[in-house]
């Protein structure tokens, strides 16, 4: 089953909800005050049956110039236009500024209904249809099919259904398997039910019994119950009318404008960049940052607009520009969704066009900005994501979904792309790939060069500088891939593959004479620090010489001041174990040793720390595995 959604269009009082009720059987005008004044007021609903796997709705969108707002709200969402012109009337104000927001909604899928044919001759219709053609030639509605009917004899009415039939088969349903998305256009509550939102389900699936949340308020409720045109369902899907009974959530919560969904996808936001059309029934110039009326879905807010190239929308031909809409009040939008600008005073439709970028910022005035917005409107997803990426650099796969407009079947195509990036849950690309991985290069190669010593920088100082940058989750990711690559991780410390501590070249060769010295002195050493200064070797250097010789293996540490070269402290450890028992003294130790006490007692004490030995009162043990 296909679903589908029809909108009828045009000046009042030129038979649309006639129109409606002659192909439906429903009197689409509810309310009292439609009826003693025989105008719509508010979008009429009505179930159109076409055919066994098609299921449509048609939405009669009021006429009344003071009801555009409704009007607005009602093509929301539409498959099919239906554009009404009255033969006796033909192309009117309200005709025009219809068929007008319709193109700039990007609405191109048109049928024309010329309506009350035998209300005029034969010569009139020929008048009418050629009026019409004039005037949607150069349009998106230019080729449309014109058909002549009268609702009241059935004129026409078969051939029309038909025209609507065979065209919508050629139209591909909406995105069943996407996120939830229904913009509420009605509140209302019901005796014994409470309250009841009206909608058209833009994306995705409505199952009874489901939680949702409306946005912008973040507001979560349960689904009571789900209809469809009155015939209750379990589930619904994207392009049907439905009506939801929600439960959890007071009638004094909900508005027009709010949107139903079931998952995270849809961001809430305050500021959109546009790409932007101006309309052609503009007749007063705009100035920079005036307050315009935003509609979106059926939604409409108050914002300030901003132009980067330009401090004045002069009225003239169509043009296409871009912009920001920075909003006094938060909605729910998703990048492609179309928008119409309305100037609040004198009213009349400024513009339309789509969504670039749900999370606006603060650009500079230039050309710089006209080509950011350029490149996100020209790019592929991928390349629009790229973009994105190049400044926040970790999304996650909500956000990614949010700010390109993916549904899951489009997001998970991007999984085989070579310049995306999938870590721990989130996505970047390869391009902040490549710059984390040269920025920890750069940072090791510098702190080898500054203290070639070293075995490195610690690993979460690396961490660290890189996060003043980058998200921890990317460096992470990329470290572990580059610890089998080009990296080498001992104990905490990172290097290059190919990098040993080294002796600096300027000092190489004295720093070289004190472990000569410290070979040579045997287990009688002077104190390191005083070997230094008679080399004349720099005090910042002494303490990554000290740190070095240690980490490398080449001395042993007894204290602060006493070094010994390993060598010399690994022939004192044979003698001590071959010319003594199991267990022995200190007095044995340094006749041994032929050291002083000032020695002994820290090689004693050193041989406990490291396991050769365990000392009980006045006597060492020599562990067995020693």
């Amino acid at each position: 089953m296909n679903y589908y959604t029809i909108g009828l269009a045009g000046h009042i009082d030129h038979g649309k909800t006639t129109l409606t009720g002659a192909l439906t059987g429903v009197d689409t005008d509810r309310l009292k005050e439609e009826k003693e004044r025989n105008i719509s007021i508010e979008p009429g609903f009505a179930p159109f049956h076409l055919s066994d796997d098609m299921n449509v709705s048609i939405i009669d969108v009021p006429g009344h110039e003071r009801f555009i707002r409704q009007m607005i709200a009602g093509v929301a969402g539409i498959d099919l236009v239906v554009p009404v012109v009255a033969a006796d009337e033909g192309v009117m104000p309200q005709t025009r500024e219809h068929l007008e927001i319709l193109s700039l909604l990007g609405i191109k899928r048109s049928i024309i209904a010329i309506t009350k044919a035998d209300m005029v001759e034969e010569e009139m219709l020929a008048l009418v249809r050629e009026d019409i053609r004039d005037y949607i030639k150069g349009t998106g509605f230019e080729g449309s099919s014109i058909h002549i009917v009268d609702a009241k004899s059935g004129r026409g009415m078969e051939e029309l259904k038909e025209s609507i039939h065979s065209y919508l088969a050629k139209v591909p349903s909406r995105n069943k398997a996407g996120a939830l998305r229904i913009p509420i256009d009605q509140v209302f509550t019901l005796q014994g039910h409470g309250t009841i939102a009206r909608g058209t389900i833009f994306d995705g699936e409505l199952k009874e019994g489901e939680l949702v949340t409306l946005l912008p308020d973040r507001i979560e409720a349960r689904v009571r119950q789900v209809q469809t045109h009155s015939k209750k369902v379990e589930s619904a899907f994207a392009g049907q009318r439905v009506a939801v009974n929600l439960a959890g959530v007071d009638r004094h919560q909900m508005a027009r404008g709010q949107v139903i969904v079931n998952s995270n996808h849809y961001p809430v936001t305050s500021t959109i960049d546009l790409s932007l059309t101006k309309a052609l029934t503009m007749s007063h110039d705009l100035k920079q940052r005036a307050e315009v009326t935003v509609h979106i879905g059926t939604a409409e807010v108050r914002g300030t607009i901003v132009f980067f190239d330009r401090n004045t929308l002069e009225v003239g031909e169509r043009e296409p520009l871009f912009c920001q809409i920075r909003l006094q009040a938060p909605i729910t939008a998703k990048k492609g969704d179309r928008v119409i600008l309305r100037r609040p005073s004198p009213v009349e439709t400024i513009g339309g066009g789509s969504i670039l970028n749900v999370s606006g910022e603060k650009y500079k005035f230039g050309t710089e900005t006209i080509a950011k917005f350029e490149q996100m409107m020209k790019g592929t997803p991928v390349e629009q994501l790229v973009q994105i990426l190049d400044q926040v650099h970790l999304l996650s796969k909500e956000q990614v979904m949010q700010q390109i407009g993916l549904n899951e079947e489009a997001f998970h195509q991007l999984e085989e792309n070579d310049h995306l990036v999938f870590v721990n849950g989130g996505v970047t690309s390869m391009n902040v790939v490549t710059r984390v991985v040269e920025g920890i290069h750069t940072y090791l190669e510098a702190t080898h060069t500054t203290y070639p010593m070293r075995k490195g920088p610690r690993k979460a100082e690396v961490v660290q500088e890189l996060s003043k940058k980058y998200p921890k989750k990317v460096i992470d990711a990329v470290l572990q891939v580059q610890l089998e690559e080009t990296l080498q991780q001992s104990g905490p410390f990172l290097a290059m593959s190919s990098f040993e501590p080294i002796l600096p070249n300027t000092w190489k060769k004295r720093m070289t004479k004190v472990l000569n010295t410290l070979e040579e002195q045997g287990m009688n050493v002077s104190p390191i620090d005083r070997l230094m200064d008679e080399q004349e070797i720099p005090v910042t250097y002494q303490a990554e010489f000290k740190s070095y010789v240690i980490e490398e293996g080449i001395a042993v540490k007894l204290t602060d001041e006493l070094y010994v070269h390993t060598e010399n402290w690994k022939k004192a450890i044979q003698a001590l174990k071959a010319e003594t028992e199991q267990t022995f003294t200190l007095k044995q130790a340094k006749d041994v040793l032929h050291v002083s006490r000032k020695y002994l007692v820290p090689i004693l004490e050193k041989l406990d720390h490291e396991g050769y030995t365990v000392r009980k009162e006045q006597e060492r043990f020599w562990r067995i595995e020693s």
